[in-house]
């Protein structure tokens, strides 16, 4: 069945049965409507591949991330797949789970589609992909030095402390989660230390490393709260992390001074948590949206680099120890002092 025998059908041209297939031009919504007609009558179905060797495009998109299920990148892939889709693209998405071999084999496949333009977030320890379509970095920087997409890690980590020493006079402070040897966790090691250095007194004292998901944030609670380490904040690498911190510390509450903890994502079910979650916000859907549409605006030539940060800024919620009020953003450290 070949669009000609849909446009014979329909008593149409072969270019307007065209027009309808790809929805350009300026033809009727009668025309239209009895052009599908004809394509479900007759059990016409678009022959992606034959249009992919006419156009040297698959209208795919690949999105490579480093574990799905985590919260943050589901919501990443949904800025993502929103952005594609009203561009007339399609995108696979699929995890690495921070493994370099993996991520190898995944590229690989994406690579055999082909996917017209690749976003990833580089598993540790991984090669830069070898690829010949667009190609962006996202969460990390690339091993190569090409384009990536990131947060701005050192002021996020600062937002958080500040707020801690500020507001709540903590002094004695730990960063709990994201895997060992990431730069993102790194640079926001480095924003706390810097925040600190403006409060007598206040410390890092321990930074416990370990898997940014649920059970990982369970663990991490668990083996925090064994240790015989006096403190009374706490950074947690994500907010997911976080849930599990304040579950844990909910149950040994008896006899423990008040911990004020901060999570890093600002995923809106931290407003649903008790007590709701202070969170630095990232904003992974509008992180999503932005892969995307840098992808696109590259394939039409218009690269641009080196990409703008994600600024980062604080919601204040009750986790931290401030009031159980409306959700207060915070940009800067000179908002911090109310």
């Amino acid at each position: 069945m070949t669009l000609q025998d849909v446009a014979e059908h329909a008593g149409v041209s072969r270019a307007a049965a065209s027009m309808v297939l790809r929805e350009t031009g300026r033809l009727s919504e009668e025309t239209r409507i009895r052009v599908r007609q004809s394509m479900e009558s007759l059990g016409y179905i678009y022959h992606r591949g034959a249009a992919t060797l006419r156009t040297n495009r698959s209208g795919l998109l690949g999105l490579v991330l480093t574990d799905i299920s985590n919260p943050f990148f589901s919501s990443m892939a949904l800025g993502f797949e929103e952005v594609a889709a009203a561009a007339g693209f399609m995108t696979m998405v699929t995890s690495t789970y921070d493994e370099a071999g993996r991520q190898e084999r995944v590229l690989r496949t994406m690579r055999e589609y082909p996917v017209d333009g690749l976003a990833y977030a580089p598993a540790l320890g991984s090669a830069a992909p070898s690829v010949s379509v667009p190609t962006l970095a996202i969460t990390r920087r690339s091993q190569d030095g090409s384009p990536s997409l990131r947060l701005e890690e050192v002021k996020a980590g600062f937002l958080a402390a500040d707020h801690l020493a500020r507001v709540h006079h903590a002094r004695r402070f730990v960063y709990l989660g994201g895997p060992e040897g990431a730069v993102p966790g790194q640079e926001r090691v480095e924003g706390l230390q810097q925040a600190l250095s403006a409060f007598p007194g206040a410390e890092l004292i321990a930074v416990l490393r370990g898997k940014t998901s649920a059970q990982g944030g369970i663990d991490l609670a668990n083996r925090l709260l064994s240790t015989n380490i006096s403190f009374d904040a706490v950074l947690c690498h994500s907010d997911v992390i976080a849930y599990a911190l304040l579950h844990a510390l909910r149950t040994q509450e008896a006899g423990r001074k008040p911990v004020g903890v901060i999570g890093f994502d600002g995923l809106p079910e931290s407003a649903l948590f008790n007590p709701a979650v202070t969170s630095v916000a990232v904003g992974p859907e509008e992180m999503g949206r932005r892969a995307a549409q840098w992808l696109l605006d590259a394939l039409d030539g218009n690269i641009q680099s080196p990409l703008a940060p994600i600024e980062p800024h604080l919601q204040v919620r009750g986790s931290c120890g401030c009031a159980e009020t409306e959700t207060l953003d915070v940009r800067s450290a000179s908002q911090l002092a109310f």
